[in-house]
């Protein structure tokens, strides 16, 4: 069960992202939930990493710090999931504590 909810998190983020895109005049051509999900998934596991290392500090209000995805993401350029880190990070302003963190522990 919790798989579904975690599941229902992302897709609804997911949906919120594309309209904010959207509304913002964002091309999100070939951006499905899939690659969505998989992108979390990715730039999650990177950061992950990067706490297990010591390279990144592990926040006690967030999941995820922001400052440390954008600087995963800069060095990850080469990577499939670059445009998606793009699309997901443009919504992620619109993001308030809450909602950020709900999505990350989706995650």
């Amino acid at each position: 069960m919790e798989n579904k909810v975690s599941d229902n998190v992302i897709e609804k983020n997911y949906r919120e992202c594309l309209k904010f895109n959207e509304i913002n005049e964002n091309k999100v051509d070939k951006f499905d939930l899939a690659t969505a999900k998989a992108a979390l998934e990715n730039l999650y596991e990177l950061y992950k990493k990067g706490i297990l290392t010591g390279r990144f500090t592990q926040d006690k209000d967030y999941v995820v710090r922001c400052d440390a995805l954008v600087i995963l993401a800069e060095e990850n350029k080469d990577c499939l999931f670059y445009e998606a880190w793009r699309i997901w990070f443009r919504y992620f302003v619109s993001m308030g504590y809450a909602g950020w963190n709900e999505l990350w522990e989706a995650v």
